[in-house]
């Protein structure tokens, strides 16, 4: 960068000048009209920068250039992207500023989050080594190309908002609410309900048996015993009488896995639910200043029932509420995680039912729960950060001791305390798989602004990715393997069944878009080519997205708390379906090529799932309308045909 003289340098002076400085260059020592020489030619000497491609960048590994594609790229099949900006225009200064700027880079990406180094920190090569990276070009990739969004965000594409025109639906933010608690009296509240010791022990076989086995928060033995012996004695405004009545308005509307008609909105068992919970709800109030661990147990248990009725914001009250009561847990003190760590460690197991045993299990339920639900959200002042996104709690919950073979085979409680026990453990150690892999697909956006170089970095990485899930399906213990076909699950290997689709469809949603993008889904991105490894990554999201659809909908109809994630998940395949369809066909493209067979059937079982449940939340109305809108569009192809993986 030439340092331009003055304007008036050129004119001359009467006025006395001083000796010039003869040590320094830029200084003529002649009192000529020569433009004084570029700034520090004289000491710096021009080098050509080292640049390497983006997939190389990404991997911290030395790229050798080659045109068009480097060596690793064609190993690889990834797409080679080098940087076309040429160094050597910039003057030495300038390319030292920028190395400088490279140096701070490197610096601040190699600390993590807590402030303390990672594995990836390097020491700062020299500044000859440095590579300058090229800005980016075009535009960048956003945050709902990288994790599935919401069905609301999917509804924005282009594609649906031009569906979407001339449909009104209702108020879709909130639905009339039919827990609110009543204004009668508690006591004539109760007086309307059967509480009879056998109408008792079914509701608390209910609830043991489909609610508690997904989240084993209390000890079933001891709770059997205090529910029974408050409604003997008589309810009342204690602690023990909140939870007796929240545990009988969920084993009110828990069911065997299967359609849940006689749960619906106005028949008996709903209303006794409804009635079971208003009661528990006048004493809630007078937990919420206490520390005993059945106050965070009656909080959770609340946002359960708040999820079965389709109240998802006020759930997620609950659980926010459930989570702040475990934070005096003392198992929480950093004196007891290191007691714990030193444990495992040792291999010592509990002896008993501990009070950390239901501590550490309530406070789990209580984080999932909130986090789950405040990722499905709209909550301006709550949205999860990207440190938020990668956190997990370091610690897995500990189980109660093990039992004796012989006597959990002969005693269902405990066989289904040791189920519980598995499918809590295998969800929670899959929730955390999840974790990480999303957070590291943010990562990689941030070192990959731009969407081929981006779609590159995480081609490469899918194969890693793959074999994480598939080591955590064969890791499953035998009473929650998937070695039995989908129409044979029980409620704790569909929901875990599921679980995994849904890590399916994070690794393969960067893809699927891009597929929809080049098409015209995403204006700014229609056209873009995507290369023939890219292309079969979005086919398999694809056959992801239909996959969902066909394992979920045996329980399209079945009454529980994550009923509503599950019509929101599978909203999004079909919405994801749904869009692939009309753009190849828009184009004129051959969607059959792309398209798994049997998606217009299961796009259609989809549109009949959120009108069943339409009458208790109009949550889903706009996507079912324009679902509806879509499907008449398309002939009807062959009959569905589901090939199931997982």
């Amino acid at each position: 960068m030439a340092d331009p003289s003055a304007p008036d340098s050129h004119v001359p002076s009467t006025i006395d000048e001083p000796e010039p400085d003869r040590s320094r260059p830029e200084q003529s020592t002649s009192k000529t009209n020569t433009r004084p020489a570029a700034r520090g030619t004289a000491f710096y000497q021009r080098k050509r920068a080292v640049r390497a491609c983006q997939v190389c960048r990404a991997r911290r590994t030395k790229c050798d250039n080659l045109k068009p594609a480097c060596s690793f790229c064609l190993k690889v099949g990834a797409t080679c992207i080098q940087s076309p900006v040429d160094l050597s225009s910039f003057d030495p200064a300038s390319l030292k500023i920028l190395e400088r700027l490279d140096d701070l880079e490197e610096m601040m990406r190699s600390v993590t989050v807590d402030g303390l180094p990672s594995n990836k920190t390097r020491v700062v090569e020299a500044l000859v080594e440095h590579r300058v990276e090229a800005p980016p070009v075009g535009p960048l990739i956003l945050m709902g190309m990288i994790l599935p969004p919401r069905p609301e965000h999917v509804m924005s594409w282009a594609i649906f908002e031009e569906l979407a025109n001339g449909i009104e639906a209702g108020d879709t933010a909130l639905h009339v609410d039919h827990v609110s608690v009543a204004a009668n009296s508690p006591m004539s509240l109760i007086g309307a309900l059967d509480l009879e010791p056998r109408r008792i022990n079914d509701l608390l076989d209910n609830f043991f048996s489909y609610v508690h086995v997904k989240n084993p928060i209390l000890d079933e033995t001891a709770t059997r015993k205090m529910v029974s012996h408050t409604v003997l004695e008589g309810i009342n405004w204690s602690a023990e009488s909140c939870l007796s009545l929240l545990i009988c308005a969920l084993g009110s509307l828990a069911t065997a896995f299967g359609p849940s008609q006689e749960t619906m909105l106005g028949s008996a068992a709903h209303s006794d639910a409804q009635a079971f919970f208003q009661a528990a709800q006048k004493r809630l109030g007078i937990l919420l200043s206490s520390d005993d661990i059945i106050a965070a147990q009656c909080l959770f248990l609340s946002g359960v029932y708040m999820m079965c009725v389709f109240q998802p914001v006020k759930a997620w009250r609950y659980f926010v509420q459930a989570l702040a009561s475990c934070q005096q847990f003392s198992f929480l003190t950093p004196e007891a995680q290191q007691r714990y760590h030193i444990s495992v460690e040792s291999g010592h197991e509990s002896q008993n039912y501990s009070i950390d045993t239901l501590q550490q299990a309530v406070y789990w339920s209580s984080w999932k729960s909130e986090r789950e639900m405040r990722g499905d959200l709209y909550l301006p002042d709550f949205s999860l950060s990207d440190q938020e996104l990668a956190f997990y709690p370091p610690f897995f919950p500990t189980p109660p001791a093990p039992r004796a073979e012989v006597e959990t085979a002969t005693d269902p409680r405990l066989a289904r305390e040791r189920t519980s026990w598995y499918f809590y453990l295998a969800e929670i150690s899959l929730r955390r798989l999840a974790s990480r892999i999303s957070a590291e697909m943010v990562g990689l956006q941030k070192q990959h602004p731009t969407r081929q170089a981006y779609l590159a970095a995480m081609a490469a990485a899918v194969p890693q990715y793959e074999e994480q899930a598939q080591e955590w399906i064969s890791s499953l213990p035998p009473s929650l393997l998937f070695a039995e076909p989908p129409e044979e699950d029980d409620v704790c290997r569909f929901v875990l069944r599921g679980h995994a689709v849904n890590l399916y469809e994070v690794i393969y949603w960067p893809f699927t878009t891009a597929f929809l993008d080049a098409f015209g889904a995403n204006p700014d991105f229609s056209g873009e080519a995507l290369t023939p490894n890219l292309e079969g990554l979005a086919k398999k999201g694809l056959e992801n997205h239909l996959y969902r659809l066909a394992i979920n909908r045996l329980g399209y109809r079945h009454r529980h708390h994550g009923t509503l994630p599950m019509m929101r998940s599978c909203s999004r395949s079909a919405l994801a379906l749904v869009a692939a369809a009309l753009l190849t066909q828009s184009s004129g493209s051959d969607g059959g090529t792309f398209l798994p067979t049997g998606w217009y059937g299961a796009v259609g079982e989809v549109i009949d799932l959120l009108a069943f449940w339409e009458c208790e939340t109009r949550e889903m109305e706009l996507v079912r309308r324009v679902l509806e809108k879509a499907y008449r569009i398309f002939s009807v192809p062959s009959p569905p045909a589901y090939r199931l993986r997982v």
